[in-house]
């Protein structure tokens, strides 16, 4: 069997602030209250999943909510514990935690740092900007208990990037974003766009907090930030994702990518989805606990799924960024599949005008790099220097998990 992302909604919707712009405000039931994983549906699942990738030796898991933390440390130790006593050996297993590190402390970043978790930290600039939209039931604003988090994590060395959304608060902040995230000394941030939907209503017509002209001027202006001559001191995910793009490799952002099959979502209940935009009994593939998870992944409901970004807007035919692209998320698209073009399409379009030729200088760049590595057949070991040529060590560079191949532009 292939690997297998699994993106598990930990808590379902249930969190300790209430940010106007979260699509994950409401769970199936219409309300937020408390969810957790049962015991016995984890154990289930995770022996099932393991078996599954078996073949793969690649187990992938990221834990989201809502905010995952609420389910607490001993569950997460369950996790790790269930993880060793069913994964084939040989198998590398993955862990990723997105939260918004309110919660965060030394128990939590010692727990992190020892089973190797990978922490996204949803952060949405400088105190003052952050504090306009990311608060508690309160109305209270979260940023010092967020920094607090992000310095636990740095205690105890935990490797984390960060999530930064995109909405009226910050869309023309560009410079003061980077310049505060530099400052920090982030080294991984990813932005998306702020959303005015719910996952619950897949079927809905999309909307969203800022226009396209406002996001394709913050793209732009990103990427001018981001540049710094060629060679960029901070990694973006949407840049890094383009440039794969560029080399012909498999994109690891799904908004790039051929088919929307990045994995599956599977909620606290057991209900297993193939994306957490499209969280509805339509596209419901099934439950763990009622079905064997091998059926569920068997079944036609996924293919059809993975299948709908092929089916492009007429406008795309003979785009002349189409290759980039690839439709962006039909979840953006008015009517969830063909038809129109997605909604930030003229974002994507003037990013790529405004910098094709400063990407292509960089992929010029990693491929003479990439070239050298393999023609010398040279390998290494995490900490030993990377052979491509960067002079970093190989797990910052070309082995680093979070971005793939994004430090070979690197001098």
């Amino acid at each position: 069997m292939p690997a297998l992302p699994v993106l598990f909604k930990t808590v379902s919707s249930d969190c300790n602030l209430d940010c106007a712009y979260c699509y994950y405000r409401e769970s199936l039931e219409g309300t937020r209250v408390r969810r957790r994983i049962e015991e016995r549906l984890l154990d289930d699942f995770m022996r099932q999943y393991m078996k599954y990738v078996a073949d793969a030796h690649v187990a992938s898991l990221s834990w989201q909510g809502g905010e995952p933390t609420l389910a607490g440390i001993e569950f997460f130790e369950r996790v790790v514990a269930l993880e060793a006593r069913y994964a084939a050996p040989g198998t590398t297993i993955s862990n990723a935690l997105q939260t918004n590190a309110v919660l965060l402390d030394d128990r939590w970043g010692e727990f992190l740092h020892r089973y190797s978790f990978l922490v996204g930290v949803s952060l949405d600039g400088p105190g003052a900007v952050h504090d306009e939209v990311r608060r508690d039931r309160g109305g209270h604003g979260s940023f010092r208990r967020v920094m607090a988090g992000i310095d636990a994590l740095r205690r105890h060395e935990v490797d984390f990037n960060i999530l930064c959304v995109v909405g009226p608060h910050n869309v023309g902040r560009v410079r003061e974003l980077m310049s505060f995230f530099r400052g920090e000394g982030f080294s991984h941030v990813q932005f998306i766009p702020a959303m005015d939907f719910q996952s619950v209503e897949p079927d809905l017509p999309p909307a969203y907090l800022i226009a396209a002209e406002e996001y394709g001027e913050f793209l732009v202006d990103l990427f001018d930030e981001w540049y710094e001559g060629g060679f960029p001191s901070i990694s973006v995910r949407t840049f890094d994702a383009i440039l794969q793009s560029y080399l012909g490799m498999p994109n690891d952002l799904c908004v790039y990518g051929e088919r929307c099959n990045a994995g599956v979502v599977v909620e606290y209940n057991g209900d297993v989805y193939p994306c957490d935009f499209y969280v509805s009994e339509r596209w419901r593939l099934g439950n763990v606990v009622e079905e064997p998870l091998e059926a569920i992944l068997a079944g036609p409901d996924l293919p059809a799924f993975a299948a709908r970004k092929l089916s492009l807007p007429p406008q795309c035919e003979g785009c002349d960024w189409r290759g980039l692209c690839r439709g962006g998320c039909p979840r953006n698209r008015p009517d969830g599949a063909s038809g129109e073009p997605e909604y930030f399409c003229e974002s994507h379009r003037r990013l790529f005008a405004h910098a094709d030729e400063r990407f292509r200088a960089i992929v010029a760049r990693m491929e003479r790099r990439l070239a050298t590595a393999r023609a010398t057949g040279i390998t290494a070991g995490r900490n030993e220097r990377c052979p491509c040529g960067s002079g970093r060590k190989y797990k910052s560079c070309c082995g680093d998990p979070r971005s793939g191949q994004s430090y070979l532009f690197r001098s």
